[in-house]
């Protein structure tokens, strides 16, 4: 486990060192090059507990750990992937494909295959599987819909605050819950995640912080990575990732029942190009339609 997965892992800090740990991971860069007593300063707490968590850590000294996060950092180099100003087009497309394969390998890295395949059982017994998220999350969760209705499950998206408050009052038999907030603050979702574990729903938290009240209020907890010093283009790094994790459970989905997924698409396609009057591509009918056109 690296240095910033153990940070993330906090059940066993005290609220201190979460304070301390809740920084390290904000600003692990300013950590790198401050000493332990400013960085005891910053987050109103004092160097004995700033050491106290470095050595619950796993690491003899703050300066132990200072080495390990400049090490890390190096690994997941974003410098190379920041926008300037009169971006060229052949720029923006090397940066875009070096930053979504740097928060997809980062995601990998973090994410835990006991809970995607904890998590995938959870959906093989559910029927309806529900998305509460909101603004460019939920346009991320538009897109996982369309695969989970792909595997036979009916996936509906909710980025309304009363839709959700209604259906996490009274949610169907058979049915999982995914919870999305980068920061794992919103109220409403916040809220409709509590009412649904209290009535016996699986909910599934994507967040970037582990910590969060979010993460504490659901089942499972799947981690959007994000790095904070991207600013303005955090949705897209968080949703890159949050789409790597999507992919992941759809394929899991979809190994867990081939012969049924594949049976179900394929009444789908016959009545895509039949019924729904779509014509197959490169048949005649579709050429003479065509030019029509």
């Amino acid at each position: 486990m690296g240095t910033f997965e153990r940070i993330r892992d906090a059940k066993r800090f005290s609220e201190t060192e979460r304070a301390i740990a809740r920084y390290m991971l904000e600003h692990p860069e300013e950590c790198a090059h401050i000493s332990s007593r400013e960085l005891a300063r910053r987050t109103f707490t004092s160097a004995t507990a700033v050491l106290r968590l470095c050595r619950k850590l796993g690491f003899e000294n703050y300066n132990d750990f200072k080495v390990n996060i400049v090490l890390e950092l190096k690994s997941a180099d974003f410098t190379n992937t920041m926008i300037v100003d009169g971006e060229t087009a052949l720029g923006a497309m090397n940066k875009i494909a070096s930053l979504e394969a740097q928060v997809i390998d980062e995601t990998r890295r973090a994410a835990s295959s006991a809970a995607l395949e904890e998590i995938t059982r959870r959906l093989v017994d559910a029927r309806y599987i529900d998305i509460l998220a909101t603004d460019a999350n939920a346009e991320m969760a538009r897109y996982a819909s369309h695969n989970f209705f792909y595997t036979g499950r009916i996936c509906t998206i909710y980025d309304d605050l009363d839709k959700m408050t209604f259906l996490a009052l009274d949610p169907p038999e058979s049915h999982a819950a995914f919870l999305i907030s980068k920061s794992g603050t919103d109220n409403t979702i916040l809220t409709a995640g509590r009412l649904f574990r209290h009535r016996g729903v699986s909910t599934i938290a994507l967040t970037a912080n582990l910590d969060s009240p979010l993460a504490h209020a659901c089942d499972h907890v799947l981690e959007g990575f994000y790095y904070p010093e991207i600013g303005r283009f955090g949705d897209l790094v968080f949703g890159a990732a949050a789409k790597y994790l999507f992919d992941v459970l759809f394929v899991m989905l979809y190994a867990n029942d081939t012969k049924r997924v594949r049976t179900l698409n394929n009444a789908y396609d016959e009545l895509y190009y039949s019924e729904l009057d779509r014509a197959v591509p490169g048949t005649a009918t579709d050429a003479a339609e065509t030019t029509a056109d």
